[in-house]
């Protein structure tokens, strides 16, 4: 019976994912007592196929659904394991060497608390542009998260999952959903805590700007889901977090004819193939910002909304931040 259970949502990332599963076969040949549960999220890439002749030394599960998002992929793998701690990876993490033991000894103190084990572990999450470059890269600034619940890497007990409610599958989209429930998570008394030996490495390649297009479309479904977010928790630190605030849009609308012009995504490009790499990351951040607030404005017009919903007068002072559960 293992003592965890790792639930790996995907969607369309066969190679990075196949990575992923062979890394955590020297801990499944050390005994670690762990299982991994894979739910395939309706990928078109052939990642159901690639996994189906796997036969790893720990115990290993592929559930397959219909594209429906990664909280309603979360859920069912929740119902699925065996194991009373849930370990959540990314599938674009490539766990490094000890990471499975390293949650599961945090989870075994933990559990010598009188309380019982409240604890949420998060793993490290180091940012790589390579596969080459996992267990050599060492965490940046730009990696660190002040996230209660951040689903990259994090480990709680199922019960505790369970108690909560489970993920909200109204999350259809990208975005916030991990969030939202770390929320319903810190209400029950749960405790957040680094686990610096579990590191894990996100796969992200070097931005391109012929990535551009997916990523102003992730932004605009991330625009619709913080609505969500915010509808659910109308809280200060949701609402700065998710920047649902006047002038957000005020100064969108300064931004939004640059941001949609031809000429300056031909601008991109040329920056690009100039070298220009700085230039091109700050230009393509204010337009995926553009494409978020688009979606801003799209998720309060879906919910019949004209402005911006009220929320609490006072901000949230609870550690941590709520917006940044």
């Amino acid at each position: 019976m293992p003592e965890i259970s790792l639930v790996i949502p995907t969607y369309n990332r066969r190679e990075v994912l196949t990575e992923a599963l062979r890394r955590l076969e020297a801990e499944g040949r050390e005994g670690v007592p762990f299982e991994v549960v894979v739910v395939d999220d309706g990928s078109t890439d052939g990642t159901a196929e690639s996994l189906a002749d796997l036969q790893p030394p720990f115990p290993f599960r592929c559930l397959r659904q219909e594209h429906r998002g990664p909280a309603a992929a979360r859920n069912r793998g929740i119902r699925a394991a065996d194991a009373e701690l849930i370990l959540f990876l990314d599938s674009d993490l490539v766990p490094g060497q000890g990471l499975v033991a390293a949650h599961l000894e945090a989870h075994r103190q933990a559990a010598r608390d009188p309380a019982g084990d409240r604890l949420i572990g998060h793993g490290p999450v180091i940012h790589v542009a390579s596969l080459d470059e996992v267990e050599r890269a060492r965490p940046d600034v730009g990696d660190l998260s002040m996230a209660f619940f951040a689903t990259g890497n994090v480990s709680v007990g199922r019960r505790h999952l369970l108690a909560a409610g489970l993920f909200d599958e109204a999350f259809a989209e990208y975005g916030w959903e991990d969030l939202e429930l770390g929320l319903r998570l810190k209400q029950l008394g749960l405790v957040a805590q680094p686990v610096p030996a579990a590191r894990g490495y996100h796969f992200k390649e070097t931005f391109r700007v012929d990535h551009l297009p997916r990523a102003c479309q992730r932004e605009r479904e991330r625009g619709h889901t913080a609505v969500l977010f915010f509808r659910k928790h109308p809280t200060w630190g949701v609402r700065t977090t998710t920047q649902l605030f006047g002038l957000t849009f005020w100064l969108d609308r300064l931004l939004a004819r640059w941001a949609e012009d031809p000429r300056t995504w031909e601008r991109l490009r040329q920056a690009e193939a100039a070298g220009r790499d700085r230039r091109v990351r700050v230009l393509a951040r204010l337009i995926t910002q553009h494409a978020y607030v688009q979606g801003l404005r799209e998720g309060l017009a879906a919910k019949g909304a004209s402005r911006v919903p009220s929320g609490d007068a006072a901000p949230d002072r609870s550690k941590a931040g709520e917006g940044e559960a």
